[in-house]
């Protein structure tokens, strides 16, 4: 049995209705050709921001079930010093040391800095690049006297793989990331580094990028997470125009992030045929629908309904399933390195929120407000339906049919909230 080459890439932040196979008015080539060799599903991250969605990504638990996600008690910064630490580690294995395990070559590739190997997200990987990663001690290309590009196409072609990746970690903060931040936000590097280097059959890459990501060209000002809070908090509102602008430059950005999938996809045009390629997102971005501008915190459809197109390998012509969750995705790659090829649709998926994820410092809320805000919540869907609850006080947030409202008297209602139970008082946190 031949094993497929796997690839996921990762397009942080971007919601379904950024890209053409979801929103025929958006214009992404790449991305519409890829989708029309691949199934379009409907999918739901677990989580609506970076840290959970990526690790119920890796290892098929939902965050109730790993336990790495916010508290009110835990933001941000404490979960990504807990996973340096170790005192915070994803369940094992995670698909990268799956994969290798059945012996593919395991390369990852981020643009986020969450997503890294300072928080341990490498784990299964036999190189990992951190395209964020500061390390000023050493200078390649000036010690050597040439340009980095030189001795990066140099050590390319005498295969020399890790030193590239190597060299590439710690050279990189000789120049900007990029010259055009923040419209380009490291798709530059990885897709460069990518058509430059050889990996060896089967091969399993793991890439985030961060295009779709805030900041945006009319908010880079700013410090993004008082920004926001500021805004839902009534301290500091977004002027209107402002966000008109904001949310005008979120959609163009699908452009910049559909030319780099074009290069990726050229990258693998040698092996295109024998490819699993899954495109898909850890969240979506709102952009003031409900009030609020930004990701985590809330349920909303424009933050965890996701895009999800899977190109499966030539000959395999799978049949299109329902509402997916990203969690099976673990199980669908494991079956694919040993030639089997399903996609399960549950009966119902969860989305989980635990509070909000950043760090309040700076934000002059008091605790009354705090507590309306900093809460769990969970999301049901099946069959159409969707409720979220409040998970402090209980209250029903939203209830919907195909999108539209419905009233808690709909017969529909009891049974979701019985499946909800289910994960009520079995929630997992890593630190107190």
């Amino acid at each position: 049995m031949k094993q497929p080459n796997i690839v996921i890439l990762l397009m942080d932040t971007m919601r379904r209705d950024a890209i053409s196979p979801y929103n025929e008015s958006i214009s992404t080539p790449a991305i519409k050709k890829l989708a029309s060799e691949s199934v379009v599903y409907d999918a739901v991250s677990p989580s609506s921001w970076t840290l959970p969605s990526h690790v119920s990504l890796f290892t098929g638990k939902y965050p109730s079930e790993h336990g790495i996600h916010e508290s009110y008690n835990v933001k941000t910064n404490e979960l990504v010093m807990g996973m340096n630490q170790g005192k915070i580690g994803l369940p094992s294995p995670t698909i990268a040391e799956f994969l290798r395990v059945k012996g593919y070559n395991t390369f990852g590739i981020s643009a986020n800095a969450q997503i890294s190997s300072f928080t341990r997200m490498d784990a299964g990987f036999s190189v990992f690049v951190d395209i964020t990663k500061k390390d000023e001690a050493l200078n390649e290309a000036v010690s050597y006297g040439r340009t980095r590009g030189e001795i990066l196409v140099n050590l390319a072609k005498q295969g020399k793989v890790g030193d590239i990746f190597e060299l590439y970690r710690k050279s990189k903060q000789r120049v900007r990331l990029s010259e055009n931040y923040p419209v380009d936000k490291g798709g530059n590097w990885i897709t460069w580094l990518l058509n430059r280097v050889s990996i060896e059959t089967p091969f399993f890459i793991f890439i985030n990028m961060m295009e779709m990501h805030d900041p945006y060209p009319s908010d880079a000002k700013y410090v993004p997470n008082q920004f926001h809070m500021n805004d839902l908090f009534g301290i500091s509102k977004i002027d209107g125009k402002l966000m008109k602008k904001i949310r005008k430059e979120y959609f163009e950005q699908s452009s910049i992030a559909d030319q780099y999938v074009g290069r990726i996809i050229n990258f693998l045009k040698n092996v295109y045929d024998d490819t699993l390629i899954i495109l898909t997102s850890d969240h979506g971005q709102a952009l003031k629908e409900k009030n609020y501008y930004g990701h985590g915190i809330y349920l909303y459809d424009e933050l965890v309904r996701v895009p999800l197109v899977v190109k499966y390998p030539k000959g395999i012509k799978p049949e299109r399933n329902g509402l997916i969750s990203l969690v099976n995705i673990y199980e669908m790659l494991k079956g694919a390195a040993e030639g089997v090829y399903e996609l399960r649709n549950d009966e119902f998926v969860i989305s989980e929120t635990y509070g909000i994820q950043d760090s309040l410092n700076g934000i002059a809320i008091d605790d009354k407000t705090r507590k309306e805000y900093d809460v769990p919540r969970k999301a049901i869907f099946k069959d159409g339906y969707k409720l979220v609850v409040n998970g402090s006080t209980g209250a029903v947030e939203e209830f919907t049919l195909n999108e539209m409202a419905l009233s808690i008297e709909d017969k529909a209602y009891g049974d979701l909230v019985n499946e909800l139970h289910l994960y009520k008082g079995n929630e997992k946190f890593m630190l107190p």
